[in-house]
Order: C-alpha cells, then sequence, then structure tokens
C-alpha cells in the first residue's frame, strides 16, 4: 500500500511537470522558434500533405501511361421468351414463298469471360507523366515559398519583439532617471532655488515614460501573439523570448534566392505539358487486348450438367482514335497553348523581378547597417548633452527647459538605436532565409 502511493505521487509530479512544460515554451533564437514552427506550424503540415499528394499524382500518371485493364464478367440470364425467326419454308419441303416461324437460342445461358487490355502507345496518358511530374516540382517549389513566407513572417516577429523588449529597458532605465530628476526640481523648489513649472514638468516628463513603458509592454506582448499564430501555438501557452547577445551583424553570402522565378519557369513548363497532353489525347491509341470466355447454353436450368461449357479466345492489336476531335479538347488544346505563351513571358519577367529584388534586399541590409551605426553615434553624443545638461541644472547654470529637451533627445535616440539594431537582424536573417530556401 506504502509503494502504491509512492508511485501515484511520483506520477502526479510528473503529469504536473510535463503540463507545465507544454504550457511554457522559451526561445533563445530565431532558429529555435523557426526549427518549432517547422513541426508545429499549420501551414507546414498542410504543405507536407500537398506534396504528398503530387506524389501520388505522379504515380497514377505512370500507371495510366499503360492504362492496363482487367475485366472480369460472368452472367447468367433466364430468356423467359426466346426471339422469333422467320425464314424460308421451302427449306423443310413447304410451298415456295412461305415462311416458316421458329424459335433460336436457348433458355439459360451462363457466360464467364475475361478480357485484360493494355496499351501499348497511347501518347495522351504518355504526355501526362511528364506534366505530373512539372506540377510536383511546382507543388515542392510554391510549399518552399509559403514556408519561406512564414520564415520571413516569424522573423520579423521575433525582430519587434527583441526591439520592443530593448526598448522596455531602455524605457525603465530613462523612467528611474526621470524619477531622478523630479527629486532634484522638487528639491530646488522646496529650498526657493527652483520654481514649481520646472517641477509640474518633471512629473508630467514621468508620467510620459512611464506611459511609454506601459505602450512597449503592450507592444510586446501583442507580437508574441503574433508569433503564436504564426507558430501555431495554444493560445494558453506562455511565450518566453530571451534572445542572446549577438557578436556582429556581418554577412558573407549575398542574396540568391531565386524561389520565385523557379515557380514561374515550372508554370510555363507545367502549361507545355498540359498542351502536349491535350494534343496526344485526339492521337491514335494502339492497345494490346486478349479475350478468354466460357459459355454454356441449356435448356433445363442453369449448370446443366449435361451441357458442356463452350470455350473460345481470341489476341490481338486495336487501334482507337477520336474522329472528328471532341470540340471541348480543340478549345482546351487552344487555352493550354495561350496560358503557355503567358506564364513563358511571366517568366521571363519573374527572373529580372527577382534579380533586382535580391539587389534591393543587400541594399535594404547595407541601409539597415549604416542607420544602425549612425544611430549608436548619435546616442553618444546625447548621452553626452544629457549628462553636461543634468550638471549644469544642478549648479543652477541651466534652465529646466533645456534639461528635458536633453533627457526626451537622448531616450528617443536609444529607442530609435534599438529599432534599428532589430531591423538591421531582421535583414540579415531576411538575406539568411532567402538564401536557405532553393
Amino acid at each position: 500500500m506504502h509503494l502504491y502511493c509512492v508511485k501515484k505521487i511520483i506520477l502526479i509530479f510528473l503529469t504536473i511537470n510535463s503540463f507545465r512544460a507544454a504550457s511554457q515554451l522559451s526561445f533563445t533564437s530565431l532558429d529555435s522558434l523557426l526549427q518549432y514552427a517547422s513541426a508545429k506550424s499549420v501551414s507546414t503540415r498542410i504543405s507536407e500533405q500537398q506534396t504528398l499528394l503530387a506524389k501520388w499524382t505522379k504515380i497514377a500518371a505512370i500507371g495510366n501511361s499503360v492504362n492496363f485493364r482487367n475485366p472480369l464478367s460472368f452472367s447468367a440470364n433466364n430468356n423467359l421468351q426466346l426471339p422469333v425467326n422467320f425464314i424460308p419454308a421451302e427449306a423443310f419441303g413447304g410451298p415456295a414463298g412461305s415462311y416458316r416461324q421458329i424459335t433460336l437460342g436457348q433458355q439459360y445461358v451462363s457466360n464467364f469471360n475475361f478480357n485484360p487490355q493494355i496499351d501499348i502507345i497511347n501518347p495522351g496518358n504518355l504526355a501526362k507523366i511528364k506534366s505530373a511530374s512539372v506540377s510536383k516540382e511546382l507543388t515542392e517549389v510554391n510549399n518552399q515559398l509559403v514556408r519561406k513566407s512564414l520564415s520571413e513572417s516569424i522573423a520579423a516577429a521575433w525582430s519587434n519583439v527583441v526591439a520592443l523588449q530593448e526598448q522596455e529597458i531602455i524605457t525603465v532605465q530613462s523612467l528611474a532617471s526621470a524619477d531622478s530628476i523630479t527629486q532634484i526640481c522638487r528639491n530646488k523648489e522646496q529650498a526657493g532655488t527652483g520654481r514649481r513649472q520646472d517641477l509640474n514638468n518633471a512629473l508630467a516628463n514621468g508620467l510620459a515614460v512611464a506611459d511609454k513603458l506601459n505602450q512597449v509592454r503592450t507592444g510586446i506582448q501583442q507580437q508574441i501573439n503574433a508569433i503564436k499564430i504564426l507558430c501555431d501555438i495554444p493560445s494558453s501557452t506562455t511565450v518566453e523570448i530571451k534572445p542572446q547577445p549577438t557578436n556582429g551583424f556581418g554577412v558573407t553570402a549575398k542574396p540568391t534566392g531565386r524561389l520565385q522565378s523557379m515557380a514561374l519557369s515550372l508554370q510555363s513548363e507545367l502549361a507545355i505539358a498540359e498542351l502536349k497532353s491535350v494534343r496526344g489525347s485526339m492521337l491514335p491509341v494502339v492497345s494490346l487486348q486478349y479475350y478468354e470466355g466460357w459459355q454454356k447454353n441449356s435448356n433445363t436450368g442453369f449448370f446443366d450438367a449435361n451441357a458442356a461449357w463452350i470455350h473460345n479466345r481470341f489476341l490481338g492489336l486495336r487501334i482507337t482514335m477520336p474522329f472528328p476531335p471532341e470540340v471541348s479538347r480543340l478549345s482546351q488544346s487552344y487555352n493550354n497553348k495561350v496560358s503557355g505563351r503567358i506564364s513563358a513571358l511571366n517568366s521571363i519577367h519573374g527572373q529580372l523581378q527577382e534579380e533586382i529584388s535580391n539587389e534591393s534586399l543587400q541594399l535594404e541590409y547595407d541601409k539597415s547597417l549604416a542607420s544602425f551605426n549612425t544611430g549608436s553615434e548619435i546616442v553618444k553624443l546625447k548621452a553626452d548633452n544629457y549628462e553636461k545638461s543634468l550638471a549644469q541644472y544642478e549648479a543652477g547654470i541651466l534652465p529646466a527647459d533645456f534639461l528635458f529637451i536633453a533627457f526626451n533627445d537622448l531616450l528617443s535616440s536609444k529607442l530609435n538605436m534599438a529599432t534599428a539594431r532589430a531591423a538591421l537582424e531582421y535583414n540579415r536573417q531576411r538575406i539568411i532565409i532567402n538564401n536557405q530556401f532553393k
């Protein structure tokens, strides 16, 4: 009994720990979040199923290229009233010009036969193999595009969280500085060396910083909710973003993504393959067919033991061709031809567009790097201005209005630098993602 209680307590403990693990997720890098999304995201799982469907479509097209058919049939007919025929009566010794009514056939007829056929030459179905193969490749590329888009969206949300978290730290520090300025203004006002307006402005400044802090914290939760939606994380799960510090933002590789142009090129190939498939369906089909059957006839009953099975079989070639061609197939052929031309033009345009897009991606990274470096220098200058302004205000040689301007300039420059740092990291990750999906 004692051992049972111990086992039960251990089981409860493990269950609670499992529940806690399931209700809280912590990510220390964007890669770890992307790996989670790759395993859990509904978009990723849908893409996997679409790839599987495309694979089986190709397998079906290969199987249908020979179009093997092996129909088996059995029938047992009771001819309740046999057909009546008229033959010249003179064949039975009757007068010329007269006819005699006779009934032909057997009342009970049983048939068993099978008729396997296989296409030796089927241009339409052979062309469908190429169409299914290109369609499978296009599905895989489109799925890669979906995953790439999802990864970029996750990277954007991640960067927003990182920027806001850094802004939260900056704002908390600034709030402490604002409180310190307020206390200095209060001391001066009580000592009769400061104005009441300065204290009021200091209090208002502190309230503004506190409001900014609340907005930043709300923004963090909103971005985490966006991450939950993108990664299909349950709403009840607590998500923690704890990015590790980075050593730099250097990018060694240039943007080389070409998924979009690949998709447009495959769409052009698919239109051509479908055109060939439609045209092939209007060509002759050569089939090899074999027939073997057994028939038993009787006027006594089904499966009459005194009646023998009559056996027959044959082997031959069969050529079939739709003539005249169906109007719908002619129309489809023309539509596919026009679609092929449009797809070819889109492919040319898409290749140029993607080359320029890669160049733009590099320009965005270079621009964000310059903005971050400039922002870092501005923060140093604004910090020096604030420190000097604070010292001069405490010494009574600088009005409080200039101190508040220096304080807000420093806060604004720090917040801008945090945004610039996150933007730089986001553009770096975009290049990595762009080169990863090929």
